[in-house]
């Protein structure tokens, strides 16, 4: 049986208000049960009320995943940044990763260039500078607190 491709989508968002460790905790629970019962991975980033979300899987299990993530009422202006199918997966050990970021992080990887510069190459050179940023945030500074 062959293996469905792998999609990615990435999208901001603002939060309807501010957000405590209690109400992030809640959210991320729900968010890492359903992702794994979707065979979803990914990350979340918040920073002064700004989300910027990755998730990845088959297009099917990523687009049901962000159906229920546009009905939550803890964000709104949802905008997708970038979309496609990709050649691995870049957060395979997490459900739902989490971190705080600083608001420039955030505000770099939410005006970040995510379109990959050469979509015909299916290898670590046509990642996109938007997905490069995230990865280098996530390896070098994001502190896993939840």
């Amino acid at each position: 049986m062959p293996v469905a491709p792998l999609h990615a989508l990435v999208y901001q968002s603002q939060a309807t208000r501010p957000l405590e460790a209690s109400d992030l905790d809640m959210l991320l629970l729900d968010a890492r049960i359903n992702n794994e019962l979707a065979n979803v991975t990914g990350a979340l980033i918040y920073g002064n009320q700004q989300f910027v979300q990755y998730l990845e899987g088959t297009r099917a299990d990523v687009e049901q995943i962000y159906a229920r993530i546009t009905r939550a009422s803890q964000h709104h202006r949802l905008e997708i940044l970038e979309q496609g199918r990709v050649d691995a997966r870049r957060f395979q050990r997490w459900h739902m990763g989490f971190a705080d970021a600083p608001q420039g992080v955030v505000q770099q990887l939410s005006q970040a260039q995510w379109q990959r510069e050469r979509p015909w190459v299916e290898d670590e050179s046509s990642t996109s500078r938007g997905l490069s940023r995230l990865l280098a945030f996530w390896k070098e500074e994001a502190v896993l607190s939840r």
